[in-house]
């Protein structure tokens, strides 16, 4: 059972949706958590401090008031302080009793007080899609599926640069206060390497291109339709093409590991979630821009039907038991450098 102390004023339902991961099991859905985790009302009591909110999007002067004194309250009680940066890009803290959790992040960047969350998803088979879990057998040649927004049209680099142009003009005029990040257009990038997936005879792949998010869906009907076709095609094929979006993390990589699938993770500087607790190659195939085909047909080369069905199964397992809301933060708080 880990103690902690928060800011219990700022556990409101307006806040619902800013609120540190945990507490929303812990305050809000009152579910298992409250078996590893206990709330105490004073600093003093506690193993850690949780501040409540989302610090990237802190609202007003008193928030940050309140940022400010939590902060120097548990350095007084010298005590560690978890802080939630939420959203696309975040932002980091450079203080040495204070732990950063976030979704993505460049690695060579982020100091040693950074926590990568993986995003949090249920489980696909009970919530959007009727099949059992069943591996696939290895063929002779890789199948690797995708679908989601690729667009290589020059209109879509345009209006990609300008919502970064407009963010970043926010961010220098302290109108946003998450990370500075380099340009990367997602969309575009990721066209131009399922391309060359494509015109490879070695591998068999299975793509479906979005021009928008979920092919425009705007109706309950579309958008069901449009889940289970990007289920389905995770279900079909042994390996997921997995490449970050506008933050530098991959939703999709969890879900395919939720899927029981293999993720091929394009790495633009990521930082995997418990990289201390998790030996992650033995989970994906962590490739760059330069070689990752020759990544892709090496991994399927060298592992035989029984390893790949072994990898498949582990990787659902790893999905449900490692990288759920509780169980991640429960695995967390064992690392005493953390808690």
């Amino acid at each position: 059972m880990l103690n902690f102390y928060t800011e219990i004023s700022l556990i409101t339902e307006e806040n619902r949706k800013r609120i540190f991961p945990l507490l929303l099991d812990v305050f809000y859905l009152k579910n298992h958590a409250l078996e590893h985790f206990k709330y105490v009302d004073t600093i003093e009591r506690a193993q850690v401090c949780i501040f409540s909110i989302d610090i990237s999007y802190l609202k007003n002067n008193k928030e940050m008031n309140q940022l400010n004194n939590f902060l120097s309250n548990a350095k007084i009680a010298n005590k560690k302080v978890w802080l939630y940066s939420g959203g696309d890009f975040g932002k980091n803290i450079n203080m040495k009793n204070v732990i950063t959790f976030r979704l993505g992040g460049f690695h060579t960047k982020l100091n040693n007080h950074t926590q990568i969350m993986p995003s949090f998803i249920g489980d696909v088979y009970k919530i959007n899609f009727s099949t059992t879990w069943q591996p696939i057998n290895k063929i002779e040649k890789p199948s690797i599926g995708f679908v989601g927004n690729a667009n290589g049209s020059l209109i879509k680099l345009l209006k990609e640069f300008l919502i970064f142009s407009n963010l970043t003009t926010k961010k220098l005029f302290g109108l946003d206060k998450t990370d500075i990040q380099f340009f990367f257009p997602s969309s575009r990038v990721r066209y131009k390497l399922l391309k060359q997936i494509e015109s490879n005879q070695n591998i068999n792949s299975n793509f479906i291109y979005r021009k928008k998010y979920r092919a425009g869906a705007n109706t309950e009907e579309t958008k069901k339709q449009t889940t289970l076709e990007f289920y389905q095609n995770m279900y079909n094929n042994i390996y997921t093409f997995c490449l970050r979006g506008s933050g530098n993390f991959s939703v999709r990589f969890y879900e395919t590991l939720m899927m029981g699938r293999i993720p091929l993770l394009i790495d633009t500087d990521v930082r995997l979630p418990l990289e201390n607790v998790i030996a992650w190659e033995n989970h994906c195939i962590k490739a760059s821009e330069n070689n990752f085909i020759e990544k892709l047909l090496e991994f399927h080369s060298n592992h035989t039907n029984e390893e790949l069905i072994e990898i498949q199964k582990s990787n659902r397992i790893l999905a449900k038991q490692v990288l759920g809301r509780i169980v991640y933060f429960v695995e967390v708080s064992k690392n005493k450098n953390i808690s």
